[in-house]
């Protein structure tokens, strides 16, 4: 072992052995160190380091949890999934995402090394519990999230691993939107008196910039256009409606109509879309997601539509994103503009 990895094994002796009683262990801080440089790679890659047999059956699972696919034009992965040899540790330890997997009765090269810098504490939490998981962000660099897997034997460790499937996705999907809402709000975003006219407020960078507003028709639009970048739309409408009268059919043909009016016939096929329950602002509501095309322009993309009832305002929502992006990957742009579409509050009836 090199001396770079003793060094690493005695930082990871330290942040293991402060756990908590639960099988799950997640470090709150996420404290930058100047010391250490920022990590690198593609921040939807997960590399993971896991023994021969322990990788020949948590693969399946690891591949089917963190490469779902989400539905854009492209069908998207969130994930991409990569094995890291332990040998080569030194070219790997930097990246953005890793997980290590630890079966206690193994003595194959990274079981050996987990159980060698993990300390008597977790150890013994391990073997009295039969699994263990552990986070940490800022190993190694900063910006960085590692994931470690343990159990007291392989299948153990195995059943553990597919039990854990989406809270494993949902732990790395977290720290991925983390990353993306850092990115977005180091732009200035606008003043609350940008939207003092409207029932509600929004937390919206200001290299957002207008693109429609019909104050008449409750409808406001607004894009961010960049080289080599997505196009990315964000309009928010609202209608006084009952609560009886919203519903998902309100969602979908509302945002027919106001795609066909305000960004010239863009239209959706219902078989190009589905529909899901989500909360926005508190309140319980639907996103339709899919794809769109303008056969004006023969163009296409995708979006995300959030509905939900205000019932102190007796007010129907939709905030509407949509991206425009033929050369590459729309996903991360998508959850830009999901982030931006969570900061909205509605304001209180006078």
């Amino acid at each position: 072992m090199t001396k770079k990895m003793v060094i690493l094994g005695v930082i990871l002796l330290l942040i293991l052995g402060c756990s908590q009683k639960d099988n799950i262990h997640k470090t709150n801080s996420k404290r930058v160190d100047p010391h250490k440089p920022m990590s690198w790679g593609h921040k939807q890659t997960v590399y993971v380091f896991a023994d021969d047999n322990v990788w020949k059956y948590a693969k399946v699972h690891l591949l089917k949890t963190l490469e779902r696919v989400s539905f854009t034009t492209e069908n998207e992965k969130v994930f991409v999934v990569k094995r890291a040899p332990i040998d080569n540790m030194d070219n790997f330890y930097k990246f953005n995402n890793l997980i290590f997997f630890c079966d206690l009765e193994s003595n194959d090269k990274v079981s050996t090394y987990i159980k060698e810098i993990m300390g008597s504490k977790v150890e013994a939490e391990v073997k009295e519990n039969m699994i263990g998981m552990y986070t940490k962000e800022n190993v190694w660099a900063n910006d960085q999230f590692v994931l470690f897997v343990l159990g007291d034997n392989e299948p153990n460790l195995l059943k553990f691993n597919i039990l854990q499937s989406h809270n494993i996705f949902d732990l790395f999907n977290e720290k991925l939107f983390d990353r993306i809402s850092g990115q977005i709000y180091k732009t200035a975003v606008y003043s609350d008196d940008r939207f003092a006219s409207f029932p509600w407020s929004l937390k919206l960078p200001k290299n957002y910039l207008l693109y429609k507003n019909d104050i008449a028709n409750n409808f406001i639009s607004f894009i961010a256009r960049l080289r080599n970048k997505p196009d990315r739309y964000i309009s928010v409408y609202y209608q006084k409606i009952t609560k009886i009268e919203f519903d998902k059919d309100w969602l979908r043909e509302t945002r027919k109509s106001i795609s066909w009016k305000y960004y010239d016939e863009d239209e959706f096929f219902d078989r190009d879309v589905r529909m899901e329950k989500y909360e926005l602002d508190e309140h319980q509501g639907w996103r339709l997601s899919g794809r769109w095309q303008n056969k004006k322009h023969s163009v296409g993309g995708a979006f995300q539509s959030f509905a939900f009832y205000d019932e102190a305002n007796g007010l129907a929502y939709l905030v509407d994103n949509s991206v425009y992006y033929p050369d590459g990957e729309k996903l991360e742009a998508l959850y830009e503009l999901e982030i931006i579409s969570k900061t909205l509050k509605t304001k209180k009836a006078d």
